[in-house]
């Protein structure tokens, strides 16, 4: 008996970095080309047609269309600060007035990823937040006006005591 058929084989032809649409943050790729290929006793020996090219992330390993390549990368961390000397600096930096939204996005662009971020946030400065009633941003409880607009904070009703 003669098994025949056809395989899908994969060539990396490129790597690098990109943001990762299903991560939410910068991650490292493989672009990909696939190509059919004619095999007997499974084994690939005919190249056939060529499949196209995608994006693979090294990191969750959703795969993408070539063109996610041109989506703008996150921001990197400020004047080249490492994800060790920011996870050294959170209370400070909270309590000082930066938003919680804003050193979430630092971190997880650093590339640690958001649920650990909370956590780390969380366990820094508690649970209890105060927010702003005008944009929206949250800030740590010792926290008395907002950095963007002024305006005084009011305690955040769906966070406190949770």
């Amino acid at each position: 008996m003669i098994i025949f058929g056809t395989k899908a084989r994969t060539k990396t032809i490129d790597s690098g970095t990109f943001f990762c649409p299903h991560c939410q943050t910068t991650r490292s790729y493989e672009l990909k080309k696939a190509k059919n290929y004619f095999a007997l006793y499974f084994i690939p020996i005919i190249p056939l047609n060529d499949l196209g090219e995608f994006v693979e992330c090294q990191t969750c390993r959703t795969t993408f269309d070539a063109q996610v390549l041109t989506m703008p990368q996150a921001q990197k961390p400020k004047r080249g600060v490492t994800l060790a000397e920011m996870l050294n600096t959170i209370k400070p930096q909270l309590e000082g007035g930066m938003p919680i939204e804003y050193l979430l996005r630092d971190l997880t662009s650093a590339g640690l990823d958001r649920d650990v971020a909370l956590t780390t946030i969380d366990a820094a400065i508690g649970k209890e937040r105060r927010i702003c009633p005008t944009c929206g941003l949250t800030y740590a409880a010792a926290v008395s006006t907002c950095s963007e607009d002024d305006t005084p904070l009011e305690a955040d009703r769906n966070r406190t005591n949770a």
